[in-house]
């Protein structure tokens, strides 16, 4: 037994369903017969294969798509695909980054967007309607757990260390460890916006309940004094002892770089943790990985 109503919510999910969810990037890199003629006849849809296909897209964490009725939810792969292309592009936005997928159809199909059907493209589908918005895309870019994108670096590790021992090159023989400050997105660290107890530890930002407090450079400053000193009526306190530093919500990422002469400066491995954390604290999970 069948209603219209049925019939036009069975139609709709039809719509969405994208024909390449059994493939990934790295089997169409292996090959490329797999993907329609307008993705292989696409020079800028196959350059992005040929920079992406070779990572092992099989091993990336994906979320459950299966959930809801109305809207397929954005495949953690396709936008991590689309931030890689982003770098590789110069693109300085998210909004140039859709601009540049809206340009090319054969791109949005090759990343994994759900596909918006449209008889009005040769394509069979509507490239602009098929991407979220640029406010979507930098939430998801926010909000994507660490730990899914931490397969495509091992993979780019592996990938290094086989090209470079084909040309008897060694990698990692020396490395350095450095941290870098990220700044959490909330008003606390807006110096425009008024907020009480600014750096209060105490009291976590509410736009984003994970990040910390941290200090980001600390230095000593002199005492500064105007006109005539007065006599102390306690003991000075030398000017070295007085710490200045600047404070800031948010997270701090460290890695491990091994420079490689002739050919660049390559990232291994890579631990993300809160600002309130010690750079001390990075170090030996960081040669773990």
């Amino acid at each position: 037994m069948t209603s219209d109503t049925i019939i036009a919510w069975t139609h709709l999910l039809q719509q969405r369903m994208r024909p390449r969810d059994q493939f990934n990037l790295h089997d169409f890199f292996i090959n490329p017969g797999l993907a329609p003629g307008f993705v292989r006849h696409c020079p800028v849809a196959m350059r992005a294969l040929g920079l992406l296909g070779p990572l092992d897209w099989a091993c990336f964490p994906e979320r459950d798509l299966d959930i809801g009725w109305h809207m397929r939810p954005v495949p953690y792969a396709a936008l991590a695909a689309g931030c890689l292309v982003k770098l590789d592009q110069g693109l300085a936005t998210m909004g140039g980054l859709r601009r540049h997928l809206a340009d090319h159809p054969a791109l949005v199909w090759l990343l994994g967007f759900p596909l918006e059907r449209s008889s009005r493209y040769a394509w069979g589908f509507d490239a602009d309607a098929s991407l979220p918005t640029q406010r979507h895309l930098t939430r998801m870019l926010r909000t994507i757990p660490n730990q899914r994108l931490q397969c495509l670096l091992t993979s780019t590790v592996r990938l290094l260390q086989c090209e470079l021992a084909e040309v008897g090159v060694q990698m990692g023989e020396t490395v350095s460890l450095d941290t870098k400050h990220i700044l959490a997105w909330v008003k606390e660290n807006n110096p425009k916006a008024y907020v009480a107890d600014r750096y209060d530890k105490t009291k976590q930002p509410k736009g984003d309940p994970d990040c910390r407090l941290g200090c980001k450079r600390r230095h000593n400053q002199r005492l500064r004094s105007e006109g005539a000193p007065t006599t102390p009526s306690s003991e000075p306190r030398p000017a070295n002892t007085i710490s200045v530093g600047e404070y800031y919500w948010g997270y701090a990422s460290g890695v491990v770089a091994a420079k490689v002469e002739g050919w660049g400066e390559f990232v291994l491995a890579e631990l993300t943790q809160p600002f309130d954390q010690s750079d001390v604290s990075y170090f030996f999970p960081l040669m773990k990985q």
